[in-house]
């Protein structure tokens, strides 16, 4: 069981950039896509609002298995974070992707579609992208 470190919850919780989501479709091509409302659900636990429902949405729908990349660069330090993906369409997290986005909808004054699916991703490993010795490093 790994478990994100407070350095890496408090890296997501203060993250300025979007966050990068890797998948790939049936025939092993790569998809890579940002997002911008990734969380921290709980200590092993990430989840992110799919809005779209495109190409991200669709490999997932077909291999669950997913690589998350967090950077903070000023710090010129970040995580990548393997798991595995379960798209949710119903339920309490489904409802507050809904309520998180009719919320960026009203601070950014524009309307944005209902959420495709809430995307809660269970940790399996995590590697450094701090730059130099550590890069590539499996963490946990």
């Amino acid at each position: 069981m790994v478990k994100l470190t407070d350095e890496i919850k408090k890296m997501i919780g203060e993250r300025k950039d979007v966050a990068f989501i890797a998948t790939v479709d049936a025939e092993g091509r790569p998809n890579l896509s940002c997002k911008g409302s990734f969380s921290v659900l709980d200590d092993e636990t990430l989840w992110y609002v799919e809005g779209t429902g495109k190409k991200t949405y669709e490999n997932l729908k077909k291999n669950p298995y997913v690589a998350v990349a967090i950077a903070n660069r000023e710090k010129l330090d970040g995580y990548q974070i393997k798991g595995k993906a379960e798209l949710l369409t119903e339920g309490l997290l489904y409802e507050n992707a809904v309520k998180s986005t009719e919320a960026r909808s009203r601070r950014l004054g524009a309307e944005l579609p209902r959420p495709r699916a809430a995307v809660r991703i269970k940790v399996d490993e995590i590697y450094s992208l701090k730059p130099g010795s550590m890069a590539g490093e499996k963490i946990a």
